[in-house]
């Protein structure tokens, strides 16, 4: 008997590529994953702290329902709308995984606007589904052609992610495009990733109660400093409530992680200090690089750079050398070998890319 027979993969896994995070080198300062400088809010700390230490918090219990009920009441009020269905998962990467469970199976497609996060075509191929790639415009801002996303969907279609802002170009979606998407594909799910939404102008939250179609992601991995706890929700549709709790694995976020969101959301200060930060670095980086290279505008934690006629390996090499980590785009399908992205670090560090940058292209 041969025992070192392997047990057959499935086919779907191998057409995946693995998810490159951004690179992080021990003692070089790190501007290559849109984590927040600050830090966590001290309050978060201090609650997390409080709750081990009084035996409050039971770690051999799973998470409390009612404390994820808290969650959610706290959630809705930050939102700020009307919008009553939250539902919370282990980062915006959990989420998306019930979601594409609930919408994908064999043959059915996604309409995914490139470049983008690599997470959303990896969840669909997973599913059996087939992603559909549309390249964004090049023209300007890589802006999403509605029109051809419409002109590709069919009555297979059931998902368009659309992130907004856009990992890793920082360009939001304007909101009569995503109306047009919604009423125009009414069989598809309109996805809207609003991971960096805390630094963007606008939100688009308020269309989820006016199209059963429509729904939002959000996260405290950015703004809030907590992406070590892995904790992300969605404003869905009423209908989608249940379908979404039969699919979702059970106590996804654990306990530490939903008091520490609660306590985050409780600190608005902390989070008005990280917005401003990210605000005022991220126009010094887009100030200071633009007559280096091409910068585009951001409504991100970050900025992306076209470092050409270089490639975007050998910039980001540059770097790591001498003691900076940005974000090499080369492996986002259909960003070309040229781009880099940079997190917005604190000041100091700011300062310190860009003068390595001007040394380097």
């Amino acid at each position: 008997m041969n025992t070192k027979m392997r047990v057959p993969v499935r086919p779907a896994v191998g057409k995946i590529e693995e998810y490159k995070p951004g690179k992080l080198v021990k003692g070089a300062i790190k501007l290559s994953s849109n984590e927040n400088p600050l830090g966590p809010s001290p309050e978060v700390v201090k609650a997390i702290i409080k709750i081990l230490e009084s035996g409050d918090l039971k770690l051999s219990v799973y998470p409390w329902e009612q404390d994820e009920d808290t969650l959610r009441a706290e959630i809705a009020r930050y939102l700020g709308t009307d919008v009553e269905t939250i539902v919370i998962g282990a980062g915006i990467d959990g989420v998306l995984d019930t979601l594409v469970k609930i919408f994908i199976g064999s043959s059915d497609e996604a309409l995914i606007p490139i470049p983008t996060f690599s997470l959303y075509e990896s969840l669909v191929t997973i599913a059996g589904g087939i992603p559909q790639y549309i390249p964004r415009k090049r023209d300007g801002n890589f802006t999403i052609p509605v029109d051809e996303l419409i002109s590709a969907s069919n009555d297979r279609t059931r998902i368009i992610f659309l992130g907004s802002p856009n990992n890793p170009t920082g360009n939001c979606i304007s909101e009569d495009k995503v109306r047009k998407l919604a009423e125009s594909v009414p069989t598809a799910m309109v996805v809207i990733d609003e991971a960096y939404v805390e630094f963007a102008d606008s939100s688009l939250v308020n269309l989820v109660n006016e199209y059963e179609n429509v729904l939002v992601l959000r996260t405290f991995s950015k703004a809030f400093g907590l992406a070590g706890l892995r904790v992300g929700y969605a404003a869905i549709p009423e209908w989608l409530e249940s379908p979404y709790k039969k699919v979702a694995i059970p106590f996804s976020v654990n306990s530490i992680a939903i008091k520490a969101a609660i306590a985050a959301l409780g600190d608005k200060d902390h989070l008005r200090r990280s917005i401003e930060l990210v605000k005022s670095g991220r126009e010094f980086l887009e100030d200071n690089l633009q007559g280096l290279s091409k910068v585009y505008p951001s409504q991100a934690n970050f900025v992306l750079v076209d470092v050409s006629p270089r490639k975007s390996s050998e910039v980001c090499n540059t770097l790591e050398k001498k003691g900076i980590t940005v974000r090499d785009c080369s492996s986002f399908r259909g960003a070309g070998d040229s781009f880099i992205r940079i997190s917005v670090g604190t000041r100091e560090q700011n300062e310190k890319v860009v003068e390595a940058l001007k040394k380097s292209v």
